[in-house]
């Protein structure tokens, strides 16, 4: 564990040595753009840092309804709700479903916030899933599932949901952490790979903090489950995200864009590197590469880069040893670590 007493962007100081930083979940580096620091603090100066009063009081920040509508706006839901965390934003919705439904299921390694209703198994899990629903003699059902797992490098694939037979409703709630603000083509994240059907009520959740870069969750839904979340204390009794934040993810979108744009050319141009190199995970539009070789990551802080390596959400559990890029690496970064990389794969053999 390395102790910093700065925020990484592209490097990272470390005992007042330079090292490229290829971890953390800063995905576009906003807070290394200029520009948007400057409208946070231009948030500050017009609302200070933080709003600390009730969601429902009768003085209200028209800010968060601009905020909320660009959101939903992204992901094409009807509206979304912000909460002060992601993992808050998680317990608001499944809280509120499981008082309504006892029909409840869940993928495999679906975020903690949203772990209820009986565990499908890990093989073969969507199998399972659309016979227990085509064969129940119940109607409606509630699926929670991540949408992107970054200790996987993987993305949901969302054809089983044609399976379910058109008479039986399905409610699926999509944790989308890892993928809103970076993945698709203007950040939508999974939303724009879940198919819409008649018989399925898609509901996103997830954290602001990883693309965004903004200190809360947010839940993006149909208009009758965003009342229903509004009225519950998980809203009522917290308080609302940073203004100051709010007011620049409002009036930065430029430099959002401009930072995805960044960090897809940074994929591309990585994964035509490692392609040829055995023993990497990945999924060619996500910034994260697993490391499956017994890699030592103090081979890498040798040659002064950091990679990702903990484990996650047990603590206790196994090391996942993972590279992870954002938008303010550059060409010359990619270059240093693709070398390192061919200087371990070679000397696998």
């Amino acid at each position: 564990m390395f102790k910093v007493n700065q925020a990484p962007g592209r490097t990272i100081s470390i005992d007042g040595k330079e090292h490229l930083f290829f971890s953390g979940y800063s995905y576009l580096g906003m807070s290394h753009v200029s520009e948007f620091c400057d409208l946070v603090k231009a948030g500050i100066d017009q609302y200070g840092i933080v709003f600390p009063s009730s969601r429902i009081s009768n003085t209200q920040l028209e800010l968060y309804g601009s905020f909320e509508y660009l959101l939903s706006r992204l992901v094409d839901m009807e509206e979304t709700v912000t909460f002060s965390s992601g993992y808050l934003a998680g317990r608001a919705i499944a809280d509120q479903l499981m008082k309504h439904n006892k029909h409840v299921f869940r993928a495999p390694d679906t975020h903690p916030a949203i772990q209820c209703g009986i565990q499908l198994p890990n093989e073969d899990w969507k199998h399972h899933f659309v016979r227990s629903v085509n064969q129940s003699e119940h109607n409606n059902f509630i699926l929670f599932m991540d949408g992107v797992n970054p200790l996987t490098a993987s993305v949901a694939n969302f054809s089983f949901l044609h399976e379910v037979n058109p008479d039986k409703h399905v409610t699926c709630v999509v944790d989308d952490s890892h993928g809103i603000g970076l993945m698709g083509p203007a950040g939508e994240g999974i939303s724009h790979l879940i198919p819409r059907l008649p018989n399925v009520e898609i509901i996103m959740t997830y954290s602001l903090s990883k693309a965004f870069h903004l200190n809360g969750g947010a839940v993006s839904c149909s208009k009758k489950t965003a009342r229903l979340l509004r009225d519950s204390t998980f809203y009522t009794a917290s308080s609302a995200i940073s203004p100051a934040f709010v007011y620049a993810f409002v009036y930065g979108q430029q430099y959002y864009h401009q930072q995805l744009k960044k960090l897809q050319d940074n994929i591309s141009a990585f994964v035509n590197v490692v392609s040829d190199i055995g023993g990497i995970c990945f999924y060619p539009h996500l910034p994260v590469f697993v490391l499956k070789r017994n890699w030592d990551p103090a081979w890498f802080e040798k040659q002064h880069i950091i990679i990702s390596s903990f484990a996650y959400p047990d603590p206790s559990g196994n090391k996942v040893n993972r590279i992870i890029l954002n938008a303010l690496h550059t060409r010359q970064d990619l270059f240093k670590l693709s070398g390192v990389l061919n200087t371990l794969h070679q000397n696998s053999y």
